[in-house]
């Protein structure tokens, strides 16, 4: 489905409680390298240190609500530093992030103080240790990562996929799906663009592109079990007319006319593909 405007009390009371999807910077004037730097970084709460975005007000409640507190393993593809993953190490998960941007070295990433939070292993260090959390940060591309088969509950993948080409998305869902035990689920949030086709004339934008969804899932082990199939790109249902009548309730972000699609997928066995 696409995120509506009208949110769940539930993603409400999450957002409310935990400070997500983060404070808009111009409040305070200050960065997120500044928090960090700030004498008590700890105020500014686990989702402090990232630029928020509206559609993050859906997403971020969404992922929660699928991952029962507890313990399970849990996998972040792509977290930077997002304060779901400390939320969700609070809530008993035991979290590891693997994202291509904490291969930089910490001497070689830029400092500027106008320059987004790099993923620097000393940040995300100084994360877990102020909010008393284990996160473990991995700095690969899920595709590249040499990780046992079967080894999570849940893989956690927000706002990803729309960064990379086709070919590169599709080879990141094998690989997630690989790392899923069978019966896991996969929680899966791709940004739809309303300046790229269908709804605008660009094939690809600054922040990246307009997924067929249904091309990048077909033929993997998995079972759509929520998300419905008329607001998702490249399905077959797909229905752009009644999209467009939606728009008014959907949630768009101010800062770019982006809107997000949500997924919630099963591991099914082998011989059970996407259709």
């Amino acid at each position: 489905m696409i995120a509506r405007k009208a949110l769940p009390a539930e993603f409400l009371d999450f957002n409310r409680k935990w400070g997500a999807p983060g404070r808009n910077m111009a409040v305070d004037g200050m960065n997120p390298q500044q928090r960090l730097a700030d004498p008590d970084p700890k105020r500014f709460g686990p989702f402090g240190f990232q630029f928020p975005n509206e559609i993050r007000t859906f997403e971020y409640p969404f992922a929660a609500s699928h991952v029962p507190p507890g313990p399970r393993r849990v996998l972040d593809v792509g977290a930077g530093l997002s304060g779901l993953q400390f939320v969700l190490d609070m809530q008993g998960a035991d979290v590891t992030v693997v994202d291509p941007a904490a291969a930089i070295s910490d001497d070689e990433a830029p400092t500027e103080a106008n320059f987004w939070l790099v993923l620097r292993h000393a940040d995300h260090a100084k994360l877990n240790e102020l909010f008393g959390t284990s996160v473990t940060l991995v700095g690969e591309g899920v595709q590249h990562w040499d990780h046992p088969a079967e080894s999570f509950d849940t893989v956690v993948c927000l706002s990803v996929l729309e960064h990379v080409d086709p070919v590169e998305a599709r080879e990141m869902l094998d690989a997630i799906t690989r790392l899923l035990k069978p019966g896991g689920q996969l929680l899966l949030t791709v940004d739809l663009f309303l300046d790229l086709k269908p709804f605008g004339v660009l094939e690809q934008n600054v922040w990246g592109r307009s997924h067929d969804v249904y091309g990048l899932l077909r033929g993997l082990p998995l079972r759509l079990d929520e998300g419905e199939r008329g607001e998702l790109l490249g399905f077959p249902e797909f229905d752009f007319d009644r999209v467009v009548k939606l728009l008014p309730e959907l949630l768009v972000s101010k800062h770019y006319p982006v809107m997000s699609q949500s997924m919630v997928l099963t591991k099914v066995e082998p011989e059970v593909s996407f259709s």
